[in-house]
């Protein structure tokens, strides 16, 4: 078995003294082939040679350059790693009071609502020409008048029948006199027969006088006791009926004042100085004692009433002090107007609303407010009064118990502190375990923790030196809590 070699070896070159012998059998001397012959006609020897030397010299001359590149390479010495730092503001601990407000919305309505039912039926014969929603009628002004022609006749006839009874009781009383008298009369007559009795007896007894003259003054003194009996009886009688008109009187007088307020009540008035909210009458019209004719509120007894959370009450019941009597302020805004008026709390509902969680609040507005019945208005609660605290941007508080701090070397430093209060984008903080002076660092950093490098740029924090800073992409200290990296050297990183 033969191998074949892997690249064709050179065909042999002629020889260009070999002697060739032509067909007729007459030699011949060839002279010598040129170089360009031979190339053209063995063209595989160039292909080999640059497939496979020229690469392998271009590799040998690389090598050979990138050596003598590094040897000649002139010794650096490392640089030292850089401390970054970061740009941040600070506070000053400075603990204090304070009270936050509670923002919250609200409805005005009217505390004092009427609505004016006609108190008799009949024709409106009169309107007030100011009876019109949005006018403001005074206290005892007439709005409406009904005809009074069958009131005024129920009042002569009421007054009639009492001046009547009074006729009756008058004489029933004249009676009663006149009986007395007589019964007084009648006494004296029994008397006397009683007396005449006695001596008739006792002649009687004597034999002086006959025995049927007896019987007829017994019979005298009895017709006497009858007759008084009788005046006795009827008088009475006469008493018992003086109580009787007395009470008709008692019932007529009742008539009588009913007649008359019915004929006053033709007349509707205005209860109090008010704004006139709806009218539901006019001229010619027949009503009922029970058609609604005019409604209206006083505009100097508004209220206005809104909702307080459980959290929300229950932080300001907590707070010592009464909420009822507590000051409001009241905003009422018109576009880019707004005003402001004051109220004070005066009532609270008696039970929580299980719908929403809230209890309603109702504060009495001052009586100069002018606001109308169903504006809608924002409102400032004074909150809580918090003592020994310090505000601090939400940013500078991490997971809602750390706040970091600067040491005497310029580091952060971190503290442990409790919430108080959510006051939007800041919080109130207990200083209770912060000494006065110390600065609370307020920029938000990703990569807080203690040790951490800081700086503060164009103050002299406490322990350190001033550095040059300048903010990163372009942005200045007024970055809302984006902190600032910069490196000891003050370039950014």
């Amino acid at each position: 078995m033969t191998h074949e070699p892997k690249h064709p070896l050179p065909q042999e070159l002629p020889n260009p003294s070999r002697r060739s012998a032509p067909a007729g059998g007459v030699s011949r001397i060839e002279g010598p082939v040129p170089a360009q012959s031979i190339a053209i006609r063995n063209p595989s020897i160039l292909n080999w040679v640059a497939r496979i030397v020229l690469p392998i010299l271009l590799i040998a001359v690389t090598v050979f350059v990138f050596r003598g590149l590094i040897g000649s390479k002139p010794d650096i010495g490392k640089l030292a790693a850089r401390e970054e730092a970061y740009a941040v503001e600070v506070k000053t601990v400075t603990p204090t009071q304070y009270q936050p407000s509670i923002s919250l919305f609200g409805t005005v309505f009217a505390a004092r609502t009427v609505e004016l039912r006609a108190l008799v039926g009949g024709e409106v014969i009169w309107v007030n020409p100011g009876l019109a929603e949005g006018q403001v009628l005074s206290e005892g002004e007439a709005l409406v008048r009904i005809d009074a022609f069958d009131y005024e006749g129920a009042v002569r006839e009421a007054r009639a029948n009492l001046n009547e009874a009074k006729a009756k009781l008058t004489e029933t009383r004249a009676t009663i006199k006149s009986e007395e008298s007589a019964l007084e009369r009648l006494k004296e007559q029994t008397e006397f027969a009683e007396r005449d009795l006695e001596r008739a007896n006792k002649l009687a007894k004597s034999g002086s006088l006959t025995q049927q003259s007896l019987e007829n003054r017994k019979l005298v003194l009895s017709q006497r006791q009858q007759v008084m009996e009788a005046r006795s009886n009827n008088l009475t009688v006469l008493k018992a009926r003086i109580e009787q008109q007395l009470a008709n009187s008692e019932r007529l007088h009742w008539r009588l004042d009913q007649a008359n307020r019915n004929l006053a009540n033709t007349d509707l008035k205005a209860p109090f100085t008010g704004l006139v909210q709806k009218k539901n009458v006019d001229l010619g019209r027949n009503v009922s004692g029970n058609d609604a004719l005019v409604t209206m509120y006083d505009p100097e007894q508004m209220d206005v009433r809104f909702t307080l959370s459980d959290a929300q009450y229950g932080r300001l019941i907590s707070d010592q002090s009464d909420l009822v009597g507590r000051a409001i302020s009241v905003v009422w805004k018109l576009g880019d107007v707004s005003q402001t008026h004051s109220a004070t709390i005066s009532r609270i509902t008696p039970e929580i609303d299980a719908t929403n969680g809230g209890i309603q609040v109702y504060a009495r507005l001052d009586r100069r407010s002018a606001l109308r019945a169903g504006t809608f208005v924002e409102l400032s609660v004074p909150d809580k009064l918090y003592q020994n605290v310090i505000r601090v941007p939400q940013a500078a508080v991490y997971d809602d118990k750390l706040l970091y701090l600067v040491d005497g070397q310029g580091r952060m430093k971190s503290e442990k502190v409790a919430i108080k209060a959510y006051l939007g984008e800041e919080v109130l903080v207990d200083a209770s375990s912060l000494r006065v002076g110390q600065q609370v660092i307020t920029t938000r950093i990703a990569e807080a923790g203690d040790g951490l490098k800081i700086v503060i740029p164009d103050l002299k924090a406490t322990g350190f030196a001033k550095e040059k800073v300048r903010p990163v992409g372009n942005k200045d200290k007024s970055s809302n809590g984006k902190q600032q990296k910069i490196d000891k050297t003050g370039g950014q990183s």
